[in-house]
């Protein structure tokens, strides 16, 4: 510790419970949308070069939960080995059941786990060979968090676009200040 340093104190209280809380509320956010999506609006892309479909963005949300919830001791975190074309992207059924399988998976993740270093793999430039780093599943946990939330905005415009209702404060960072109407 380099001196004069403020010590992090807080560090030896940190509760996730809230974060996982959080990640949880916004898998229930999803499924909301789901289910409230037609299946023709699910798959469709409104407009040409638009990434993705709403289904799609569903799909790649839910494979970064799937990874991180996933993650084990002794092998490596990775977010970029994801399967495009499965039933998520064009089944609304099969993303609700992912969703539900997930967030179970996510409430069994003990606080004693979220501490414990592990490694994640990561290509940081097209071409790239992936590089390794050192982390930890309270850090990634927030990364999913955030992560989720922009997907989310994403899915949003996707919805807008193609005439569809968007909840309230669906895809808004929690970060983001409210707007006065």
């Amino acid at each position: 510790m380099t001196p004069g340093a403020p010590r992090l104190a807080v560090l030896d209280r940190v509760d996730d419970r809230p974060a996982q809380a959080e990640l949880a509320r916004l898998l229930d956010d999803l499924a909301t949308v789901i289910l409230q999506t037609p299946d023709g609006m699910y798959t469709a892309r409104p407009l040409p070069g638009v990434s993705g479909s709403i289904g799609e963005h569903v799909r790649h949300v839910l494979d970064h939960v799937a990874a991180f919830v996933g993650a084990r001791d002794h092998t490596v975190l990775t977010y970029d080995h994801r399967d495009r074309g499965t039933a998520v992207e064009a089944d609304t059924g099969a993303a609700l059941r992912t969703v539900m399988r997930l967030k179970t998976l996510l409430g069994d993740i003990g606080q004693e786990l979220l501490d414990r270093p592990i490694v994640m793999s990561a290509v940081l430039s097209r071409g790239g060979e992936p590089a390794l780093m050192r982390t930890t599943r309270r850090r990634e946990l927030a990364f999913v968090i955030n992560h989720t939330v922009h997907h989310q905005a994403l899915i949003a415009v996707l919805l807008a676009l193609a005439g569809g209702e968007v909840p309230d404060a669906f895809g808004v960072a929690p970060t983001t200040p409210r707007r006065r109407s």
